[in-house]
This record gives structure tokens, sequence and C-alpha cells, in this order.
């Protein structure tokens, strides 16, 4: 059973929504922010002792640098707050979303981030175009972790990869792969040569073997233009599979894969090296399209979820209820986990919705004609629905339904464009809600005009 989780003196992003979600002895926690009622310190000087080394000698440094500080550190200590409510900590996240609006003050969240966790979770850091949400400044944090003793299934984390192990140095502070049970956590990869000198991002097919150059012509013009994205593709997945390697896994094992893009036009070719990858239709997949991802130019960040299949559990795949729009599963369950793709706004004909004529029920037309006179851009409102019928029809192919959702992360373009969404979200999800996260990017979704694109985890009751 999902069992909501609260906090005294904590309010979520968007407060609808409970703080954190329990289920199976894993711990959804929606979006946290550094602010909570009546507090939301703008200088070092405003935290506690312990964080007081983080301060300058130089007081216009600390200026500068004290409001990024102390929206990091309220972040991380609301966190705190809400897994200690859960019955857990941060030694137990499994996976951890770390959104920013300006990716210049990652050496300061780091400093924070140290403090909170000595020894840290698999973590994806990405620059977006605002952190909403209330109180939403500088940072957004966004977790899931294990509950200790709630579980035999599910009982705590393992650290499998730290992040100063030799073989597949991190770029920064996480840990590279952590495991709780059957499931298996890796950080967002991205195509940096950690183990060479200077850590050199790969800019070209020169940049990878004769194996990863499957789209290569020869011809400088063409291959210019697709050899970055698709070389760092390949890149990346040879280093997950390396990953996934070390523990004995290998890519089949892959149920879920988050990837965020620079570049929405290198989508095709991304997605032309996944097939390679993937020959026989693969994970769930969401890809979108960030502000920032992660540092000397990269254009990708992949974030993988694989499972153990040494604890015997069933794995079943769900194809896609429309025309299928991406390679791989539309979900895949494991044991009493669904993991799903991310679900855009399209039609049952497999296109983008493009008012309330496409919406097929009455009453749900009637509102998204209603909604479109407030919508930010034309489909917004039919898209949010046409979103929710294709996550419904999903769960229900794996004999699930809405008020199974644990965690819902939505991508949009602009705060207001949430109202829209929470019109929408409200006629056809009310009760039992999940842990939310809301998140403002250029691309919501991997293809111009999609305006929202809902990534999610069901769990059986």
């Amino acid at each position: 059973m999902k069992r909501e989780i609260l906090a005294d003196g904590v309010t979520a992003a968007f407060p609808d929504y409970p703080l954190a979600v329990e289920a199976h002895g894993l711990v959804f926690v929606s979006g946290m922010r550094g602010g909570r009622p009546g507090v939301q310190p703008n200088s070092i000087a405003e935290l506690p002792k312990t964080a007081q080394h983080l301060a300058s000698d130089y007081g216009l440094l600390n200026a500068v640098e004290g409001p990024v500080i102390a929206d990091a550190w309220t972040a991380f200590e609301n966190l705190t707050k809400v897994l200690a409510a859960a019955g857990s900590d941060q030694s137990q996240i499994l996976r951890l979303h770390i959104w920013q609006s300006d990716k210049r003050w990652f050496p300061r969240l780091e400093q924070v981030r140290i403090v909170w966790q000595p020894v840290p979770c698999p973590s994806s850091g990405l620059g977006v175009g605002t952190v909403c949400g209330q109180f939403g400044q500088h940072y957004g944090l966004s977790a899931i972790a294990s509950v200790p003793g709630l579980s035999q299934d599910y009982p705590q984390r393992d650290v499998v990869k730290t992040f100063d192990n030799a073989d597949l140095p991190s770029a920064s502070f996480y840990s590279q792969a952590v495991a709780c049970g059957p499931l298996v956590f890796l950080a967002g990869h991205i195509p940096i040569k950690t183990t060479a000198p200077g850590k050199p991002v790969v800019a070209s097919y020169d940049d990878v073997p004769e194996e990863g150059r499957a789209l290569a012509t020869g011809r400088s013009h063409p291959d210019s233009r697709h050899g970055p994205i698709a070389a760092q593709t390949w890149f990346t997945y040879d280093e997950i599979r390396k990953n996934l390697a070390a523990q004995g896994l290998g890519m089949e094992h892959i149920v879920q894969l988050t990837i965020f893009l620079a570049d929405l036009r290198d989508f095709p070719d991304f997605l032309r090296v996944h097939a390679q990858f993937f020959p026989k239709g693969g994970p769930a997949i969401t890809v979108s399209g960030f502000d920032e991802v992660g540092h000397k130019g990269t254009l990708l960040e992949i974030e993988p979820v694989a499972v153990n299949p040494a604890a015997g559990l069933a794995v079943t795949p769900h194809g896609w209820q429309i025309p299928t729009p991406l390679p791989g599963a539309a979900a895949v369950t494991v044991d009493k986990f669904c993991f799903l793709s991310g679900m855009i706004g399209m039609t049952r004909d497999g296109v983008l919705a493009a008012s309330s004529t496409c919406v097929e029920e009455r009453e749900g037309r009637a509102l998204v004609a209603e909604l479109e006179r407030f919508e930010r851009v034309p489909g917004l409102a039919a898209q949010c629905w046409a979103s929710f019928d294709r996550l419904a029809e999903t769960l229900k192919a794996a004999s699930l339904d809405l008020d199974s959702l644990t965690k819902m992360t939505v991508f949009m373009a602009d705060p207001q464009d949430f109202l829209i969404f929470e019109a929408v979200r409200r006629a056809r999800l009310s009760d039992s809600l999940p842990a939310m996260e809301g998140i403002c990017v250029f691309g919501p979704g991997p293809v111009e005009g999609a305006h929202v694109q809902i990534e999610a985890i069901a769990a059986q009751a």
C-alpha cells in the first residue's frame, strides 16, 4: 500500500501533492526547494553553525555566493527532514535529481552536498530554465530512497561503485551505482573521458573506436553535423555497458532510461545509435531537452535503472497502445514496480494533440475547450489531457491504474503551463496522489511542438 509522508515545517514545491510516498520499502520524494513557510535563508549567516565554514573571508564574495549556498543548504535540509519522517536518511538515497538555474555555481552546490552526503548517491545535475514551484530559486531536488527495515525485497542501499573508484571515476561527487535488492540505480552518465589526462569531452568520431562510428560517412560535412552526438551517445552507452559489466550485468538488464539532450535536433541521430545498443526493443525511455547538460559542452546525459536477474524476478515489458513513438517498451514491470516511458500528448493516431477536437471524451473535450482560453501556447491543454490518456492506457496494460502512481515528474516549458496541467490533473487524478516534481525546460518532449511530458513510476497495491 502507498503511504503518504508528512514532515513538520516542510512544504513540497507543488503543495497539493504529498511530500513523499512510500511503497514496498522505497520512498519517492516530491520536489524539494530551498525554503519553507517563514524560512528562506538568503545568506550563509542565516544558516546553522555547521554551515559557517562555507563562508568566505570577504563580504562581497559572500554577497554573491551566499544566496546560492543558502538555497542549496536549505534544500538538502528539507530533503533530510522528509527522509527522516519516512524512516530513512541521506545514506539511503538511490537516485537524486539536482535541478540548477545556473550551473556556473555547481562548485558551491558540491561543497554543500559533501556535508550532507559523506557517501554520495547516484545523481544527475541538469541546468533548467526556471526552478519552478513554491520557494523555487537556484536549486531543486527530488529523490528515491530505501527505508531500511520495511521490506525484505528492498532492504537498504548498497553502494556498488563509489565516486572515487579507479576503473570508472566519477566526473564529480557522486557514486556511479548503488543497488537496493534487485534494482540497480546508475548515475547520469556523460561523454567525458574521466580516465584520460585532462578528462576531455568526446567531440567527434575520432574520439571513439571503429565500432562507435556506424553512422560515419567519411565526408566532412555530414560527419561534422551528426558526428558529435553520435560519438557522444555511443561513448556514453559504452561506459554504461562497462559499469554494468563490472557488476555482472548487461545492457539487456536495463529497464528504464532517462535521456537529457542539450539540442533536440540531435534526437534522430541519438535514436539511431540507441538502437545499436537495444536492437530488440529495449527499456522504457524518456527523452527531453535541457538548458544545460553535463559540462565541457557535452550534448547528452543518460540515466539508467537496471534489474539484477539473480533475484529471479519477473520482468515484463508492456507495448505501446498507439503507433510506436519510440523504440522500447511503453512500460516495464519489475516485481511490484512499473517504470513508464515518458508520456507526451499524443492522440490514438500517434500525433500531437492540437486542440479540444482531439479529445474523445465529451467531458474532457469541454474542459479542454474552456482551458484553451487561458493556455500560453495552442495545444497545451489538449496535450495535457492526451498525456494522461496515454499514461492511463499504459498502466491498464500493466494491470494498474492512475491511483497506483508513486512518483510523477512533469516536464513543461513555462511555470504558467503548470496551471493548465493541474486543472487537467484534478479532472483525471484527484485521490491517492503521487510524489510530484515539475521541471521547466526548453524541450519538454523530444520533438518540436511537444508541450508536456510525464515520466512516472507506479507500484502494485
